[in-house]
């Protein structure tokens, strides 16, 4: 009579995990294909693999943690830098110690041999437009944009505004100014070092 209730309660499951016993049957007909030996070794193996999942690791394994674990004391140096906004010579505060920032040379328009060329802002006009129309590279319009400036002077610039650019035989800019009818001109400076400046 056990027995039949043990085949009455497989015959439930089967019907309620259909997914399960297809999954069962396949698992089971891949045990079968495998060979003799193989049959053999699986349980042996499954068997001890949960045997040493479960069986709690020696006192020598936690003993040579506790060792490796140990507080050790490193001495750290210290040596003072100087940061980027020092070197480009930007209002921080000197030490005593520190060397003073570099001041790079600005290109002066009247020792170099070139021209200048003006464009007069119209509606419409985009500011890449202009800068290409003069063969200034757009490398050099986004590291003008990149400038810290009090305004965005090269983004925002408005129909009468003029763009005077100081272009060299070889075909740098050297100088932009735009100037205004009712405010003072703002200008861009190349330095030696091919960087740009607001002044």
């Amino acid at each position: 009579m056990g027995s039949s209730a043990l085949y009455s309660l497989i015959e439930k499951t089967k019907l309620l995990f259909p997914s399960l016993t297809t999954r069962v049957n396949a698992l089971r007909s891949t045990y079968q294909t495998l060979p003799r030996v193989h049959r053999k070794l699986l349980p042996i193996l499954s068997l001890a693999v949960i045997v040493l999942l479960i069986i709690p690791i020696s006192d020598d394994a936690t003993n040579s943690e506790d060792t490796s674990n140990e507080r050790k004391s490193i001495e750290l140096t210290i040596t003072a830098t100087q940061n980027v906004a020092n070197k480009a010579g930007l209002g921080q505060s000197q030490t005593s110690d520190s060397p003073p920032p570099v001041q790079i040379k600005v290109l002066d328009p009247e020792n170099i041999d070139g021209e200048w060329r003006a464009h007069v802002i119209r509606k419409g006009d985009s500011v890449y437009r202009i800068f290409r129309q003069y063969d200034i590279p757009s490398a050099v319009l986004h590291d003008l944009i990149a400038l810290r400036t009090p305004a965005r002077y090269i983004t925002q610039v408005k129909p009468g505004q003029i763009m005077s650019f100081y272009i060299s035989t070889a075909g740098k800019l050297i100088q932009l100014r735009i100037s205004d009818v009712d405010s003072e001109a703002v200008l861009f400076s190349l330095r030696e070092d091919g960087s740009y400046i607001y002044q």
